[in-house]
């Protein structure tokens, strides 16, 4: 992980809370009967999903475009 730049700590940190956010999703899945709308009923735990969901997906489209722009100068188009 060190050879490509990725930080220790937040896996540390999800390997100990990831079987805890499963659990409790399995709980919350239990109750609501699997009923998956139960997660996003209320306007807040609908933000927070929403922003969780920008968090995964902006920096991918950052790291796409970055590379785009690599692969342009490379090629020599002006900008």
């Amino acid at each position: 992980m060190r050879l490509y730049g990725y930080p220790i700590a937040p896996v540390v940190v999800g390997l100990i809370l990831g079987p805890m956010a499963e659990q409790q999703l399995r709980r919350a899945l239990a109750i609501a009967q699997g009923d998956w709308s139960t997660l996003v009923s209320t306007p807040l735990s609908a933000t927070l999903l929403g922003i969780s969901a920008v968090f995964l997906v902006v920096p991918a489209l950052m790291r796409l475009r970055g590379r785009g722009r690599v692969l342009s100068q490379i090629a020599g188009d002006a900008d």
